[in-house]
């Protein structure tokens, strides 16, 4: 963590600190639940984020295995010529992207 995430976590907890100290018991409460439920939250998205990561490498092991054989050599080396035969005969356009990445329809 870095300095300036550290010092923003400090003022960020000073300042729960501060309301808490202000609300009746029951609002705390509350707030409470609420901040276990952000944090339950977080964690439900690191689940998924590796879940994700877990299907991507089967997928990748599975493209690999299927690639892997003479026949899928074949017709991606014949897919290469198709794409290089229209590119020569002007038929592709270039690809734009967006700043964030994406790709520009049209």
């Amino acid at each position: 963590m870095t300095t300036a995430v550290r010092s923003q976590t400090l003022a960020y907890e000073q300042t729960l600190i501060s309301i808490v100290r202000t609300l009746p018991p029951g609002r705390a409460a509350q707030l409470l639940d609420f901040a276990r439920f952000l944090k339950a939250q977080a964690l439900v998205e690191q689940l998924v984020v590796a879940e994700n990561l877990a299907e991507v490498e089967t997928d990748n092991e599975q493209w690999d295995v299927l690639l892997a054989t003479d026949d899928a050599q074949n017709l991606l080396d014949k897919l290469a010529d198709d794409a290089l035969a229209e590119h020569r005969a002007g038929k592709t356009r270039p690809m734009t992207f967006t700043p964030q990445g994406r790709i520009v329809p049209g």
